[in-house]
């Protein structure tokens, strides 16, 4: 790895780290949170909500903002007890704003994070 490459990831690991985990509300739905961390190459986190059923098999989605339509970079299903993660690949990860949503099923509604900047 480049000393340019090294250098970029120190500052983009020290903005995140600043900024992040990000305990975020969302939408309604059980009151359901989504929370968010970085640690390369993933984005990562849980889901929080206080209904149990709105915990498992939520689809994930990882979203960079953007002029235009936001570019969806990945999607990941929330395991039992909420967790999750998006790998995208360091390349992937660049300075700009993303947040994560969580898909509605059933009577749990759609959630979405705060929007993330990476410096």
């Amino acid at each position: 790895m480049s000393v340019r490459t090294r250098a970029v990831f120190a500052v983009l690991a020290i903005a995140v780290g600043a900024l992040l985990p990000a305990a975020i509300a969302s939408g309604a739905g059980g009151s359901t949170k989504v929370i968010v961390s970085l640690k390369l190459p993933a984005f990562h986190g849980t889901l929080k909500s206080s209904r149990r059923a709105c915990l498992g098999s939520r689809k994930m989605t990882l979203y960079r903002q953007k002029s235009g339509p936001d570019k969806k970079l990945g999607t990941d299903k929330s395991e039992d007890k909420g967790g999750w993660s998006i790998v995208i690949g360091r390349k992937h990860v660049r300075a700009g704003s993303y947040y994560v949503t969580a898909a509605a099923r059933g009577k749990c509604k759609r959630a979405k994070s705060k929007v993330i900047p990476v410096a």
